[in-house]
């Protein structure tokens, strides 16, 4: 007992570590956006593209990542994604334009896209039902840190050094983490027996398409993740561009942002262990509340009622995750975990692609951020009109 208590912290430890360095990563550009942009002569839609890129990656190898994860383990999937993570963020500070900025943001993404698979399935491998989304909010609290280190980081290292500097430290952190996770993530990980059971005739993804309730949660994710990626790319500018605040003071605005996420997630998980069978419940309610926040922080002009705001709306963006990853792993059979993950998040991360160029678009038309955040707000009204159509007569919790 003790020993696989060991594994699971670990597991949630490097797994942790390996999302915060993929958030700081991918979130080192918007804040950055008005001096790079001006460096490199890109319009709000190229930068937009930036962000685009990096989820186009991200979005490519969700599904080869889960099945990875299911057939390699949690340990392989993380180590090589750390890498590939890190070599690539550093490489972006060596960008010359538009187009090579956009392909090593891509490779970036590429790098990133297995995280989460791997680690919730390690999650559920070594957590009962009763710890699933606590051990799920700890773990995914790792990205809203991110948030606020990179909110924090990326700015003050840009306004000392210039902003390639961001992604130099960025990408050595990332490296860091990389030889730590070598280090200290156990071997057994890789050899669960949900992991021997990969090779079962019914372990395909024909199955997982053909589960109504699966594919309802992966289409209401990609609205959610609609509102979160679109905000995160476009609330620094907005803030500098529409309020007048300096990128210093916007990134520290952020930060709250991240701080909100940072302790909605773990009470967010622990709230769904208390009712395990009402999870989609939660989620639904979570998601009118983003709803709500993103069209009450796209039309204020107060500066000083972001401090309110700006950490709610960190905290709505966010903590949703726990509660759908952890609803996913209880829809399908065990061996597939790893798998329907990936497939889900794939999904949700067509919203991370598609929502940040959209954004983008809207301002150059219109030149008005209510239009672009009620753009975004949209998303998670149609995430839980899609979440209510969900069966959960049908859900299985081991």
């Amino acid at each position: 007992m003790k020993r696989t208590l060991s594994v699971a912290i670990r597991v949630v430890l490097c797994g942790g570590l390996a999302f915060f360095c993929s958030f700081v990563d991918r979130l080192c550009w918007p804040p950055v956006i008005p001096m790079a942009s001006s460096e490199l002569g890109l319009t709000a839609t190229q930068a937009g593209g930036f962000m685009s890129a990096f989820f186009g990656g991200y979005l490519l190898t969700q599904l080869p990542g889960g099945i990875l994860a299911d057939r390699l383990g949690t340990r392989k999937v993380l180590v090589v994604s750390l890498f590939l993570m890190g070599i690539f963020t550093l490489s972006t500070a060596w960008v010359s334009g538009y187009w090579s900025g956009v392909f090593l943001r891509f490779l970036a993404g590429i790098g990133s896209g297995a995280v989460l698979a791997a680690t919730v399935k390690g999650v559920y491998d070594y957590f009962g039902p009763t710890r699933r989304a606590t051990a799920m909010g700890f773990f995914m609290s790792s990205s809203p840190l991110g948030l606020l280190v990179a909110n924090i980081m990326s700015p003050l290292i840009a306004a000392s050094h210039g902003w390639r500097t961001s992604f130099l430290v960025a990408g050595c952190l990332t490296l860091l983490v990389w030889v730590f996770s070598w280090l200290i993530l156990p071997r057994s990980v890789e050899t669960t027996k949900a992991t021997r059971d990969y090779q079962r005739p019914n372990n395909n993804v024909w199955l997982l398409l053909a589960n109504r309730d699966l594919i309802l949660t992966a289409v209401a994710g990609f609205f959610a993740m609609w509102g979160t990626w679109g905000t995160l790319t476009w609330a620094n500018t907005y803030m500098h561009q529409s309020l007048g605040l300096s990128l210093k003071q916007s990134g520290q605005i952020m930060a709250f942002f991240g701080l909100g996420a940072l302790i909605g997630q773990p009470l967010a998980g622990c709230l769904s262990d208390r009712f395990p069978q009402h999870r989609r419940q939660v989620g639904m309610a979570i998601l009118a509340c983003f709803a709500i926040l993103l069209w009450l922080f796209g039309t204020n002009q107060d500066s000083q009622q972001l401090l309110i705001l700006t950490p709610l709306l960190g905290a709505g963006a966010f903590i949703f995750g726990p509660v759908l990853n952890t609803f996913i792993s209880e829809l399908v059979e065990s061996h597939q975990v790893g798998t329907a993950i990936g497939l889900c998040n794939g999904v949700w991360q067509l919203g991370s692609v598609i929502s940040p160029i959209t954004a983008g678009l809207f301002l150059d038309k219109t030149g008005s951020y209510q239009w672009v955040f009620g753009v975004l707000a949209a998303g998670p009204v149609l995430a839980v009109l899609l979440f209510a159509l969900v069966r959960t007569s049908e859900r299985r919790v081991l």
